[in-house]
């Protein structure tokens, strides 16, 4: 499915520098944003999230959803962290009852591929992530460019910028 134009790119060799990435996109995200995190198991997607909780003030561990699909935190904006894992690809019905992609929060979805369409038309942001080795991660960073471009931007996430420790 696709999700838009590659907008950014970046490389993480450590799993605190995969945090560090979140955390730079989670300090300009903004209330009714949607991201999709993409990749395998293992590959980044929690410790990208952990950081994206940091960039919105929220001060409780962030912890992986797989188990209880939804996990809720407070910031300067409520988090609503999901994990699709557990869910059959393309089970719209499900994920539109955990109603996520509320206006008034920030979305993150882990295992984000298999909702894509379920948030097209929020214009979501999509993380994808390839693992390069035990720690070294590629993150790519796709979507609307007129939504996402600018603040890609701000947060240091340029095209073909490298994250911390790369």
């Amino acid at each position: 499915m696709e999700l838009g134009p590659m907008l950014a790119e970046a490389l993480s060799e450590t799993e605190e520098s995969t945090e560090e990435l979140g955390e730079a996109l989670g300090s300009v995200l903004a209330a009714g944003d949607v991201v999709l995190l993409i990749g395998g198991l293992g590959a980044g997607k929690t410790a990208f999230t952990r950081g994206i909780a940091r960039g919105l003030g929220v001060a409780e561990r962030v912890a992986s959803p797989t188990f209880v699909i939804v996990r809720q935190y407070q910031g300067r904006l409520p988090l609503a962290h999901a994990d699709l894992y557990r869910l059959e690809e393309g089970d719209a019905f499900a994920i539109d009852m955990l109603e996520l992609g509320e206006p008034g929060s920030v979305t993150v979805i882990e295992w984000g591929d298999r909702s894509a369409g379920v948030f097209a038309a929020l214009e979501p942001l999509a993380v994808t992530f390839e693992a390069d080795g035990a720690h070294r991660r590629r993150l790519t960073f796709a979507g609307s460019a007129q939504r996402w471009g600018g603040r890609l931007a701000s947060a240091g996430l340029l095209e073909g910028a490298h994250g911390a420790g790369a």
